[in-house]
């Protein structure tokens, strides 16, 4: 009698470790598929970038879709529009400066499993510099132009699906030739902030 009772306990406890390796699994295997699903965002941009001989403020979004956890790829657009940066191109009329530009986000990010993330990051994109009369805003001149941005930033994680990240770099700008402004006058170091609404993990 106790040898029945000692195989049939023997029987359920097999059964029992059977089906909680059979869940682990089952959880494992989950857990890995989750972390191969594409993840990403989208945010509204800040940015302080140089144009000489001060700085100019824009205002923009970037979207990217977040691939294995750690590849990042995206586009932004970016647009400064303000009548802070007049220049007289033709006496006595004074010509108010405005710049746009957008392209391609590719990046990579570390430190996943906490609260905060380094990504390192680069940004090739095309744009317009146009000059328009400070009075009529009718545009006077304009020309377009290439732009490259590397950058180091970090991801705050606020909650599950919400973000906050701050970034510096330093921009190069190439093809430019218009009046009053040359390529070097918007190279240099910028930095910025980002909002992010997403999947992040």
């Amino acid at each position: 009698m106790k040898i029945h009772l000692l195989f049939i306990f023997f029987i359920v406890l097999l059964g029992v470790n059977t089906s909680v390796f059979a869940q682990s699994d089952s959880l494992a295997i989950g857990t890995q598929k989750s972390s191969l699903l594409p993840k990403g965002y989208i945010g509204g941009v800040y940015e302080n970038a140089p144009v000489a001989p001060d700085h100019t403020n824009s205002f923009g979004i970037q979207a990217a879709v977040i691939m294995k956890n750690h590849i990042e790829i995206g586009f932004y657009n970016l647009i400064y529009n303000d009548n802070k940066y007049q220049e007289r191109l033709i006496f006595p009329n004074s010509f108010q400066m405005n710049y746009k530009h957008a392209g391609f986000v590719l990046g990579y990010r570390t430190n996943l499993e906490r609260d905060y993330e380094f990504n390192f990051e680069s940004k090739v994109g095309f744009g317009e510099v146009i000059w328009s009369h400070s009075e009529t805003g009718e545009a006077f001149l304009s020309d377009k132009f290439r732009v490259l941005q590397l950058q180091v930033s970090v991801d705050y994680i606020l909650a599950k699906f919400l973000a906050v990240n701050a970034f510096a770099g330093y921009r190069w700008m190439n093809q430019l030739e218009i009046t009053g402004l040359s390529n070097d006058d918007f190279n240099g170091l910028s930095f910025g902030l980002v909002m992010k609404v997403g999947k992040f993990r």
